[in-house]
């Protein structure tokens, strides 16, 4: 499975590279998160090969998964009062995930479930949003050709069967099948990463920008 997220991420991030110049500015960001993510898939791997753990690499990604979507989203977000609560929640989510990596569950030592559980529940919050922009400022494009769609899709997915494999854990645990969190978890990464591919791959610049015409009279709403 290594292998078949290492070529996603390959061919994800270099669709993002290909299209670069014709990406608006949230999707130049996807494309560099794309390309983290190729590169923390082998980054993961040697930790793993070396440290017998991967904590640390795990730490990391949970923080620049965080940085990287909440810059997406905050771009991608045309209220004005929303952009509001974002400029003050994203500073204080990111406080307590560096707070939490370094006191509550150390990079070095425990996994950083509570950091994870707050992105999810952040980022499921905040794709809900995004469709409901879309419903209420459409554009004159097939919704299945509009890359927004597919990365909101992503992280809506994405975070919804994360939240789900967390809650599960435990009762995993009891009847000793944590192999299916770790199937669960690769499986989920991989349609999120195909689907954030397919979203770079149909995104076009002129489409945000209409949305951005839509939603500009709603801006203080």
């Amino acid at each position: 499975m290594f292998y078949l997220r290492l070529a996603i991420g390959f061919i994800t991030a270099l669709i993002g590279m290909v299209r670069f110049k014709r990406l608006s500015m949230p999707f130049k960001i996807l494309t560099f998160y794309l390309i983290y993510v190729f590169v923390e898939n082998i980054a993961n791997r040697l930790a793993i090969d070396v440290n017998n753990n991967n904590l640390i690499v795990v730490h990391l990604e949970t923080i620049l998964y965080f940085t990287f979507f909440s810059l997406i989203y905050y771009l991608l977000i045309r209220s004005g009062q929303l952009k509001k609560i974002m400029v003050i929640m994203i500073p204080l989510i990111f406080i307590f995930i560096i707070i939490n990596s370094i006191y509550l569950q150390p990079y070095n030592k425990i996994f950083p479930e509570n950091s994870m559980l707050a992105n999810e529940i952040v980022f499921v919050i905040l794709s809900l949003l995004l469709f409901k922009q879309m419903l209420t400022y459409p554009v004159q494009v097939n919704i299945i050709k509009q890359g927004t769609f597919w990365l909101n899709t992503a992280v809506l997915f994405f975070s919804a069967t994360m939240f789900f494999n967390f809650a599960m854990i435990n009762y995993y645990s009891k009847h000793h099948l944590l192999v299916v969190v770790h199937y669960f978890w690769n499986g989920s990464e991989i349609l999120f990463n195909l689907m954030l591919g397919v979203a770079v791959l149909y995104e076009r610049a002129e489409v945000a920008t209409d949305l951005k015409q839509y939603a500009q009279p709603q801006a203080g709403r």
